[in-house]
């Protein structure tokens, strides 16, 4: 017998062999704010494929990340940039403050 085809020894002395443990992979369960599956229907735009998004799954932004995760297609929204969000909030009021004095860090007690 070759290394590999050598039975396991049973920790239990019946006099037979273990038996090879068996792994059940299963998808993880639900997140909290999932929502339950949908069916959306995919069709051709231009040479491009796309999907019809239900009203539920629509975004918000105009532009998403797209990855796979295993067999998973997963679309998100794209992250706001610092340069997009402070672009988003515009200019300061007339009446902000110049110069904000910074203040002493706290003492900090030792643990």
């Amino acid at each position: 017998m070759s290394p590999s085809k050598k039975p396991v020894k049973s920790r239990y002395k019946t006099g037979k062999p273990a038996k090879p443990l068996a792994v059940a992979v299963a998808e993880p369960p639900a997140a909290a704010y999932a929502t339950p599956p949908a069916t959306a229907r995919v069709f051709q735009s231009g040479n491009s494929q796309a999907v019809r998004l239900p009203k539920e799954f629509r975004f918000r932004s105009r532009t998403v990340q797209i990855f796979r995760r295993g067999e998973d297609i997963i679309l998100r929204e794209k992250p706001m940039t610092l340069g997009e969000l402070l672009e988003r909030i515009g200019p300061m009021p007339e009446d902000f403050p110049d110069d904000i004095p910074d203040s002493p860090a706290e003492p900090v007690e030792d643990l």
